[in-house]
Formats: structure tokens, C-alpha cells, sequence
């Protein structure tokens, strides 16, 4: 019987089953491998080559997890062997800094983490970013390094290298049932495996309530999102080699709380900028069959079409190659912020990344361990 059983080998559970078996416990992680998007059966949104990785926040909590995470970056790039951080710094854009929910608690963010944002004024930016257009109608703050960005598939597979050099077992399958007992938890796989341990943690994002894995229930929505991937070629990607990741309270009716990544190379071996955001088109999911088709066949091309704009408006003197849609998805707490408790005296969960926490993951799988120890 294992110590602890984690369920879900993405961001979370990755970081989870490291942290637990650092402190010497028995770990199985069970997740699938990623898949095609029009095959696949359960789809994660770390499936992807870039993520902003800031000390911005909605709340000082959640900065300081970023902060704890992003500390640690570099000790898990080395002992993994596996690099994914590129901390490229942080711009943060809106006509009204101080109502961006990014930015508005921006003194007390500068106070709990001792550092200083730079202020821009309208039209005062190019001069530190010369890749953007001198007419954007946007003041900025800029979060400089060790802001960035990370690879999230190469974080969650640093992770996972650290577990099982613990000693951690790496199982890849799907978890379709979870049976908790006053002093043990009995998990089932669609493979026909069955795991006991005295504990579990479940952190299948999107599919923690989807599939019915959680012993008692927690609200939050589950909302598609659209991302929109912007090709450029290597000789471009090399000239905006200094340029920072991005935040934009972007002035809109279709699109708003955008992010955009800085040029990153992907499987395909080409270079893409990658744009998301809220849209007004955005849907919301109460079945794995509803998500799956979404991430197979989704159409979000009103959604796309402002990405894009935003997208070419705010670079000056870019030669875009191509423009292709991506979807995704987002888990949504009433509050805004991971419920992170116990769902059962022996198991232990966190819903609602609410769109922003790959980048908090290391410091998120540490507070589910000690939740779960509790």
C-alpha cells in the first residue's frame, strides 16, 4: 500500500508528488500521457510551451506563492536537469492601472515582496520596448526579472524527474474513481488498475468535478478559453529575444485580462507569440463529453479575430507569418482564488487555478501536502 496516492500528473499533482516524496512517503502519481487534441480523453491546458510567470496578483496570498515558486525555479532546473524558465521580465498594460486587477493592489503586493514595479505613462514605452507601437493607448508597469515566463511541460516534467528519483511511482492512466474509507482510499483506472494508499490527493484540474472524483463537492465553472498563436519567423523571434511577457486590460467588447507570451519555439519548430484571454463568446462545461468536444472542435473564431487584432496592435514593424486558434480551458472558484482543503478525512484537493497559477504550481503542490498531512 502507498503512502500517498496523487491524482493527476499535470502542474499540481507534478509538484505535489515531488513535495511528498521529498519528505520520504511512498508517492504512485497517476496521469495520462498527453494526446492529439482530436483523440484525446482527458486534456490538460499545461500542454503548451509558454506561461507567464509574475509576481503580479489579484491577492498578496497568491503573490507570495508565485514568489515562493519562482525562488525555486532554478534549484529544480538543476537537479532535474530540465530547464524551463526565462525570466524575461513582466509588463503589465491598461488605460487605468490602478482598477487592472493585476495592478491594484499594487503597493501592497510591492511591500509583502520587497521589490519596486517601473512606471510607464502613455506613450513613454518604446524607448524600453522598441517592439511596440509608440500610439498604444496604454500606461505600464513593468515587474522586471525575475519575472518571466516558464515552459510548463518542461516544468511538470522536471517535477516528475524529482518525484521518482524520490522514489515516486509514475503510472500513466486515467483515474475514473476515487473510494475513500475511514483509513484508506481505493483508486480506480480506465487501464482496470486498482491502487490503495492511506491518502490521496486529487489535482485533475478540470476533471476533479467533471468526472465525479471528488468525495464531496466544491463549486467552481469550468470556462473554455482561446488562445491564439502568432508565428513569426526565427530571425524575428531572435530580434525580440529582450522582449517581456505581457498583461493587457485591453480595450475591447470581445476580449479582456489578456496575456501574451514573448516568442517561444514549439514542437512544430516554429516560433509563435501566444495570446489568451476572457472573451464574451466564452463557453462553460458540466460534462467531459462537452469538453472534449471543445478541445477537439471548438469553434472560436470571433474570439480569434480580436486576438489577433490586439495582437497586431500592439507591435510595430512585425511580419507575422501565420495566425492559428488554440482552445483551452479555465477552472473558476466564486471567489477567484484555488480552494485548497481536505474533501475527506484522507484525501486532500485544490479546484480553481482560475487561469493563472502554472506559474505557483511548486508552492501550490507543497501547501496540498501539508493540507493533506494535517
Amino acid at each position: 500500500m502507498d503512502d500517498v496516492i496523487v491524482i493527476g500528473a499535470g502542474p499540481i499533482g507534478a509538484a505535489a508528488a515531488h513535495h511528498a516524496s521529498r519528505r520520504g512517503m511512498q508517492v504512485r502519481v497517476i496521469g495520462p500521457n498527453e494526446a492529439p487534441r482530436a483523440t484525446h480523453q482527458v486534456w490538460s491546458s499545461h500542454y503548451d510551451q509558454g506561461r507567464l510567470a509574475h509576481r503580479s496578483a489579484r491577492n498578496v496570498e497568491l503573490a507570495r506563492w508565485a514568489w515562493e515558486s519562482m525562488s525555486r525555479y532554478r534549484d529544480i532546473e538543476q537537479r532535474s536537469g530540465i530547464d524551463f524558465y526565462h525570466p524575461c521580465g513582466t509588463l503589465s498594460l491598461s488605460a487605468s492601472l490602478e482598477h487592472f486587477s493585476y495592478t491594484r493592489i499594487r503597493p501592497d503586493l510591492e511591500v509583502a515582496l520587497g521589490f519596486r514595479y517601473t512606471d510607464y505613462p502613455i506613450g513613454s514605452m518604446t524607448t524600453q520596448f522598441p517592439m511596440l507601437a509608440p500610439d498604444l493607448p496604454y500606461a505600464g508597469v513593468y515587474d522586471g526579472p525575475p519575472s518571466g515566463i516558464i515552459n510548463p511541460r518542461r516544468m511538470v516534467a522536471a517535477h516528475l524527474v524529482l518525484a521518482v528519483q524520490h522514489g515516486a511511482q509514475l503510472e500513466r492512466d486515467i483515474v475514473t474513481a476515487v473510494v475513500p474509507t475511514a483509513s484508506e482510499v481505493t483508486v480506480h483506472t480506465a487501464a482496470g488498475q486498482t491502487y490503495r494508499a492511506h491518502r490521496a490527493i486529487i489535482a485533475a484540474g478540470a476533471y476533479n468535478g467533471l468526472s465525479g472524483l471528488l468525495p464531496s463537492p466544491i463549486a467552481h465553472t469550468i470556462k473554455s478559453e482561446t488562445v491564439t498563436l502568432a508565428e513569426v519567423s526565427a530571425a524575428q523571434a531572435q530580434a525580440l529575444r529582450d522582449m517581456p511577457s505581457m498583461m493587457i486590460d485591453c480595450q475591447s467588447d470581445i476580449i479582456s485580462d489578456a496575456y501574451l507570451t514573448p516568442p517561444v519555439k514549439y514542437p512544430d519548430s516554429k516560433w509563435y507569440l501566444k495570446l489568451g484571454s476572457n472573451s464574451v463568446y466564452d463557453a462553460f462545461f458540466e460534462t467531459p463529453a462537452a469538453l472534449r468536444q471543445w478541445i477537439s472542435a471548438g469553434d472560436a473564431s470571433a474570439t480569434h479575430a480580436a486576438q489577433i487584432g490586439l495582437i497586431q496592435s500592439l507591435f510595430r514593424g512585425i511580419d507575422w507569418l501565420s495566425f492559428q486558434s488554440v482552445p483551452c480551458v479555465i477552472t473558476r472558484t466564486p471567489s477567484g482564488v484555488p480552494q485548497i482543503q481536505k474533501v475527506h478525512e484522507q484525501v486532500a484537493t485544490m479546484v480553481g487555478c482560475n487561469g493563472s497559477l502554472a506559474k505557483s504550481s511548486d508552492a501550490i503542490g507543497r501547501v496540498l501536502v501539508d493540507t493533506l498531512l494535517a
